[in-house]
């Protein structure tokens, strides 16, 4: 099965970002702003296409304690989850 062209965009963007920014990914806003500067992809509609790259195994997300924030992982990249914050 092939990728839709903005799903593979959206790939290429955040392995291109991961190597520009010392392996931290991209927030979701990044990513709709990076692909299209000139008018955004809207949050939800680049979360669809981040699911389809979860389906191929292209990328993992990772769920952390604040459930809207959520660690894009590519497999086979070194990857260390930022620390926990300490609670009380």
């Amino acid at each position: 099965m092939k990728l839709h062209e903005t799903t593979e965009s959206i790939y290429l963007f955040i392995r291109s970002y991961m190597l520009s920014s010392d392996g931290r990914p991209p927030t979701i806003r990044d990513i709709g702003q990076g692909i299209r500067p000139e008018q955004p992809l809207s949050c939800s509609l680049v979360n669809h296409h981040l699911n389809h790259l979860e389906e191929f195994g292209l990328i993992e997300r990772v769920p952390m304690p604040d459930r809207r924030k959520r660690v894009i992982h590519l497999p086979g990249a070194h990857f260390e989850p930022p620390p926990m914050p300490e609670l009380g």
